[in-house]
């Protein structure tokens, strides 16, 4: 069996750290700038429509993701311009549509998550230790081209060789294919990746189904368990440079 050489993360609760402090004023900050954009543009909606709207399309963009999918930003914003008005969203100009995609998008960067205070340094660590590392992101309604910014901003884009975000590819973890499409820019195989998350499903579950071994990031709280078990389990960020030495250990050089 060949050595472990790449390993594979996640983004949201494994990496930063998202709460509802953050997320509801981005939420609603996300819906002001569109009803002022549309407002400029002539059309006036009350905030309870767009938030209906959004209710809408954030059920429409889940049913796609449960089916392994998922909507490009463009779509996604898209749709929430069809749930306020079809008529209006027929008609919108490019100029104003392109300012509801960026409102909606920069709302990310009033209201960020936080990072893991054991971030950088674990990311750090597990380079020194020879890995090659790569990012497998299910973005949700902040699209890939935002992230790489926040995540260039943090100081943690620099530790992967590539980045991969569910929009851009129209896939979601748990699907197989966003995980063989990272691993082949990677250069890299299913059995010498460890993929490492703390969603049950998506991150342990979609890695053992995909080929991969699994570091499952069990958040306090996290009462789910995986369909498939992973091949360690952590409570912190900090707990997985000894993790991936006792997982390694395990197979032959």
């Amino acid at each position: 069996m060949g050595r472990l050489t790449t390993l594979t993360f996640d983004l949201w609760q494994t990496l930063i750290l998202d709460s509802p402090a953050a997320g509801q004023p981005r939420g609603r900050l996300r819906l002001e700038g569109a009803q002022a954009a549309l407002r400029d543009a002539g059309y006036s909606y009350a905030m309870e429509e767009l938030q209906q709207a959004m209710r809408r399309t954030s059920a429409m963009c889940n049913e796609i993701r449960e089916r392994e999918g998922d909507a490009s930003f463009e779509e996604q914003v898209g749709i929430f311009l069809q749930q306020v008005d079809g008529e209006m969203a027929q008609r919108l100009d490019g100029a104003t549509r392109g300012l509801v995609e960026q409102r909606y998008a920069d709302s990310y960067f009033a209201h960020p998550p936080a990072v893991d205070p054991e971030a950088g340094a674990v990311l750090a660590a597990v380079r020194e230790m020879g890995y090659r590392l790569g990012l497998i992101c299910n973005t949700g309604a902040t699209p890939g081209v935002t992230q790489r910014v926040f995540l260039e901003e943090q100081g943690l884009a620099q530790h992967f060789a590539t980045l991969t975000f569910s929009d851009e590819e129209r896939l979601s973890k748990p699907a197989a294919r966003i995980f063989h499409a990272t691993l082949e820019r990677l250069g890299a195989t299913a059995g010498e990746t460890v993929h490492i998350g703390d969603h049950p499903r998506n991150d342990v579950t979609g890695a053992k189904r995909a080929g991969l071994r699994a570091v499952w990031l069990r958040r306090e709280g996290e009462k789910e368990r995986p369909e498939v078990a992973a091949d360690a389990e952590i409570a912190c960020l900090g707990e997985l440079p000894a993790a991936l030495a006792r997982l390694a250990a395990g197979f032959s050089p």
